[in-house]
């Protein structure tokens, strides 16, 4: 019933669009598509939110007004796998970038590569929260390859975590996970970088991460990244997948004018709101 009432709202009531964490990448992309949209004519509130898991239960409870939510590939198909027959409201509008996994650990480590993970050892991997995007690329990357899970996570301060990777028996965990864009420099990936006699990028590599979303497109890309080390002119070269973050709406909570504007928006000025790396 209350699916039946979104069609009636009008231009004059706002879009409501669920984003991320006040001051963050998804809340920043999202208020900038604000201003463009405030400038056609199209009302958008932007929200905080934890996260793309919380944003795809806003968009996709009939209670709540939200329409518009950025959210991870991942973390899309993960919650559709989750809540089966609620893809046919789904409309993936754009991309918003890359995000890429990045693990390290200690250069004398005897994990090298996402295998090493899936092997009855004991790993331990850090994660800085179980809310964090960090968290669902890895509960999604275990549903596509389950030997994953063999490795524990262990919730805490991954930057702190980095020093217990420097020696065999010193830390509680063996590895740490980063998801963030591939050109901005996290204290533990850049850290990483400078001191290459320490630390080493695991390759994380698996055909079977070749997930799909419901628009036929890859979840996960395997990429090679040169990434630039800080104060240098050195690169490393690290083997990892990417996954895409996306601008995704509930199609069936969008007033047709407001599909119409946000339809132009996109077509025609969407480089205002988001330009893409090179």
């Amino acid at each position: 019933m209350a699916l039946l009432m979104w069609p009636m709202l009008g231009m004059a009531d706002p879009l409501v669009f669920s984003s991320g964490i006040k001051g963050g990448g998804y809340w920043s992309a999202a208020k900038r598509l604000q201003i463009v949209a405030a400038d056609m004519g199209l009302e958008v509130q932007v929200e905080e939110s934890e996260g793309s898991l919380q944003n795809l239960s806003r968009l996709l409870d009939n209670e709540d007004p939200t329409s518009l939510v950025l959210a991870q590939a991942d973390a899309l198909q993960y919650y559709l796998d989750e809540h089966v027959g609620l893809s046919d409201s789904i409309a993936i509008l754009e991309n918003i970038g890359q995000e890429c996994v990045f693990i390290l650990t200690g250069v004398n480590s005897v994990i090298k590569t996402a295998a090493d993970l899936q092997q009855d050892k004991g790993h331990t991997l850090a994660i800085s929260s179980p809310n964090s995007g960090i968290a669902v690329t890895y509960t999604y990357m275990t549903t596509l390859v389950p030997k994953l899970a063999a490795t524990s996570v262990l919730y805490t301060d991954t930057g702190a975590a980095m020093n217990g990777l420097l020696s065999a028996d010193s830390g509680e965990v063996d590895a740490v996970m980063l998801v963030h864009r591939p050109k901005e420099y996290s204290p533990e990936v850049d850290r990483a970088l400078r001191n290459p006699d320490q630390f080493r990028f695991v390759e994380v590599a698996d055909k079977r991460f070749a997930g799909k979303l419901p628009n036929g497109e890859a979840v996960y890309q395997s990429l090679e990244l040169a990434i630039p080390v800080p104060d240098s002119e050195e690169r490393r070269v690290v083997s990892t997948i990417c996954v895409k973050g996306m601008l995704v709406a509930n199609k069936d909570k969008l007033f047709p004018g407001q599909r119409d504007t946000l339809g132009k928006l996109l077509n025609f000025r969407w480089m205002e709101v988001y330009a893409t790396e090179r």
